[in-house]
């Protein structure tokens, strides 16, 4: 099995294999892609638009699928029809987490759906739960520090980004963001590229001049499914509605997720008596990558750019209103980060929630009365994304919840 998988890899490099990966942050996966791509894979983001790619979805995965599942099938479908890729050199790659969730089996759905049309197109795994043995990519240490390092980077830029489009031209952030990204691309591969705080530094630098001066605007925060958070296709443009709406969008770091499902490993062995032998080696990970985030947020300090909520804070705050042994799907985190949010002058909230989602309904939707019974001031409205649907409906009930904005 071990031969097999190293046999596809090298062949995928070999032979100069298009590797396309679907669209879910568009900053971060500007610097992983092409980290990816200085190790020999030649990874494509995938961004769809319009309604095509949905439809494509509808017509290979059945309805009752969950939401996410159905348009990134669509967004891969859409785009190996395209005529832009030899389909004998291109497959396509997901992220698993492992847990009880449904993407854990996107890749079969997948597979099934392209077997008709793309049967040359292999479908290959990014997951460090043993999943997919024979076509989950290696990740070495290197490799994954790199990885790690371009979540941080693009969680910086992003949070930068958001703030200042909120008071800035679009055009004059999208300059500062291309130069930042244009930087630190550069550093790929070298040991310049570990230097946070300098880096951060010169992000900070290029921003300087579209930092939020007077009054803030109303801050809207957004939660629910990774997928339908951050894409924005998935979300139908959800951040630019919320700016054309005169507010300041906030979203949860990346990070925040991957600290989430570090420690919910801890949390298994607390809970269940699991992962004895790797429980000091995963507590040392857990504490480290909480240093290196709670170093970023210094980086911000006496800047008027607001960081992310410290992870531990979020971690009591998600105690206060749900058990942290609930972790199917995003879990605990949801009604946690919708608890950190209302305490820290963010009581505006938005809950994402993609079709056949039952886990995310449950710990979304379902802790909104909890959460407001804790934080009265919380103004909460909990929005379905269905493939099949427009985002007019969307857009109503955001509008009923701007109209109604808690300060």
């Amino acid at each position: 099995m071990a031969d097999a998988r190293k046999e596809l890899f090298a062949k995928l490099r070999k032979e100069k294999y298009t590797i396309l990966v679907p669209d879910m942050c568009p900053i971060h996966f500007n610097i992983i892609a092409e980290g990816m791509r200085r190790r020999g894979y030649n990874m494509v983001i995938v961004t769809p638009h319009g309604r095509e790619a949905k439809d494509d979805g509808l017509t290979a995965i059945q309805n009752d699928a969950c939401y996410p599942v159905v348009i990134i099938a669509g967004a891969f479908i859409h785009e190996l029809r395209s005529g832009n890729y030899d389909l004998d050199h291109t497959a396509v790659i997901i992220s698993q987490t492992g847990g009880g969730c449904r993407a854990s089996n996107y890749l079969a759905l997948f597979r099934k759906a392209f077997a008709k049309e793309f049967p040359q197109v292999p479908v290959l795994s990014f997951n460090f739960s043993g999943l997919e043995k024979e076509t989950s990519l290696p990740i070495s240490l290197g490799s994954g520090l790199e990885l790690y390092h371009g979540v941080l980077y693009g969680d910086f830029l992003t949070n930068l980004v958001n703030q200042a489009r909120a008071y800035y031209p679009k055009e004059e952030v999208d300059a500062a963001l291309e130069e930042c990204l244009v930087y630190i691309k550069a550093k790929l591969g070298k040991a310049s590229f570990y230097r946070r705080q300098k880096n951060y530094k010169f992000f900070l630098s290029r921003f300087a001049k579209l930092q939020p001066t007077g009054k803030r605007k109303p801050r809207v925060g957004v939660v629910g499914e990774i997928y339908v958070k951050y894409s924005p296709y998935a979300n139908n443009e959800l951040c630019e509605f919320l700016l054309r709406s005169d507010v300041e969008p906030v979203f949860p770091s990346l990070n925040e997720f991957v600290l989430y499902c570090l420690y919910n490993w801890l949390v298994d062995h607390d809970y269940y008596g699991r992962n004895k032998k790797s429980y000091p080696l995963l507590k040392l990970a857990y504490r480290y990558l909480l240093h290196i985030t709670r170093s970023m947020n210094k980086a911000l300090m006496r800047t008027a750019f607001l960081p992310y909520d410290d992870f531990e804070e979020v971690i009591s705050c998600g105690k206060k209103v749900i058990d942290i042994g609930v972790k199917m799907g995003e879990g605990w985190l949801i009604p946690a980060e919708m608890v950190c949010f209302a305490s820290n002058d963010v009581p505006n909230i938005v809950v994402v929630q993609p079709f056949g989602c039952l886990p995310n309904h449950i710990v979304g939707k379902g802790m909104v009365r909890p959460v407001k019974a804790l934080c009265p001031n919380a103004n909460i409205v909990p929005l379905d994304f269905d493939a099949s649907s427009t985002s007019v409906n969307q857009e109503n009930r955001l509008k009923l919840m701007l109209a109604n904005l808690s300060r």
